[in-house]
């Protein structure tokens, strides 16, 4: 299963990104819909910027829930598994900030939040988005050994776009990379892809 998810405001000026060779592809700040994609899952007014979920046909994924609809952390926080073999959980998110302390404080809350609904420790669960310079340390406290898949975008190191994965990979790999980077912020576009051993 390859994943793709990017900040894609700014206006455009994203790079060459080829969306068919995904099967989820995740947007922050955008809802317009690819060639070759169903709208999944948006966010409407209930998020300012918009995010989207987007599927290519024959894809199904179950249950787009927003968890952050009070405390708004997050642009939303939301939560999705992919159907097929086992399942995998994908945490999107779009963090508010105005720096990395700020981001961080969001980055905890929505862990607790996802912790609150009572997500076990051991489902494999894959964090990517706008993570804003936020500081890993309580989500990797939480779910003890964490895997950086990658850490892109931004300016001068900032790491705005990053994504992690938790739980139990025993049997699965996990690959990432980064395929595109944008004009706003040097927004990184990132591939993850993950496959049964």
């Amino acid at each position: 299963m390859k994943l793709f998810y990017m900040n894609q405001g700014g206006g455009g000026n994203w790079g060459a990104i080829k969306y068919k060779d995904y099967s989820v592809i995740m947007l922050a700040e955008s809802d317009v819909v690819k060639d070759g994609f169903t709208l999944a899952w948006d966010s409407k007014k209930d998020s300012v910027p918009v995010m989207s979920i987007q599927t290519a046909s024959g894809r199904i994924i179950a249950t787009p829930k927003d968890l952050d609809t009070t405390a708004q952390h997050v642009r939303p926080l939301v939560t999705f598994t992919i159907n097929g073999g086992d399942a995998v959980r994908v945490v999107f998110m779009h963090l508010k900030s105005a720096d990395a302390a700020a981001a961080t404080l969001a980055l905890n809350a929505a862990v607790d939040i996802v912790l609150a609904n009572q997500f076990g420790k051991a489902e494999k669960v894959i964090w990517i988005g706008d993570f804003n310079r936020a500081k890993p340390d309580h989500l990797k406290a939480t779910f003890g050994d964490i895997q950086t898949l990658v850490l892109a975008g931004g300016q001068a190191a900032w790491d705005l776009d990053c994504a992690y994965a938790t739980g139990d990979w025993k049997g699965y790999t996990l690959a990432a990379a980064v395929v595109s980077i944008a004009g706003d912020n040097a927004h990184a576009g990132l591939a993850v892809e993950y496959t049964k051993a």
